[in-house]
């Protein structure tokens, strides 16, 4: 017959150094837990993910057309844009419809941009009008830009996972330190 627990007796930690194990309730003030855990992983967000850097992109942005480059839609004819959605969500694992709303917004058809980097086909929708939505990725074609042609791509490294030219090493997947220019 098994034993009857003490319903006084706390359970014993195996191993201190293991968090999340002790069975005592540490009061400790609001601000203090937000300081601790909320604002480092917010500024984190802040500083890599949600303010532009000084070439204008984001780092989805980035991906994006980095795949688009890859995927050799520069010199090609447009594909769906399902298929470039598909392809970038190997880097940017944040769920079709963000990535092919930054598509969106950085097409011709959307009209957001002066000069747009990705040259579509199809309903884009236009920025000016809130009842005018884009259509499904299914539906519409993209390709680069020509503007594109003149920069250069680097593939991701460990030491900077999405340079542009002045930061160009080899690359860890192998292929090419610099991809071949495209003119």
């Amino acid at each position: 017959m098994p034993k009857k627990k003490n319903p006084n007796e706390k359970p014993k930690v195996e191993n201190s150094n293991v968090m999340g194990l002790h069975a005592e309730v540490l009061e400790q003030p609001i601000t203090e837990t937000l300081e601790l855990n909320y604002m480092p992983y917010a500024m984190s967000v802040i500083v890599s993910r949600a303010i532009p850097e000084i070439d204008g992109f984001k780092p989805s942005h980035r991906k994006l057309l980095y795949t688009m480059y890859d995927m050799g839609l520069l010199n090609k004819p447009r594909t769906k844009s399902a298929n470039v959605v598909g392809a970038t969500m190997k880097l940017n694992p944040h769920g079709d419809a963000a990535i092919y709303d930054t598509m969106v917004r950085l097409s011709r058809g959307y009209g957001a941009l002066l000069h747009p980097f990705v040259d579509s086909k199809g309903n884009f929708g236009k920025v000016y009008s809130r009842d005018m939505a884009w259509a499904a990725s299914r539906y519409t074609e993209v390709r680069l830009d020509p503007i594109c042609a003149p920069t250069c791509w680097c593939p991701p490294t460990r030491a900077s996972p999405w340079a542009w030219p002045a930061t160009c090493a080899a690359s860890t997947w192998g292929r090419y330190a610099t991809p071949p220019s495209p003119i």
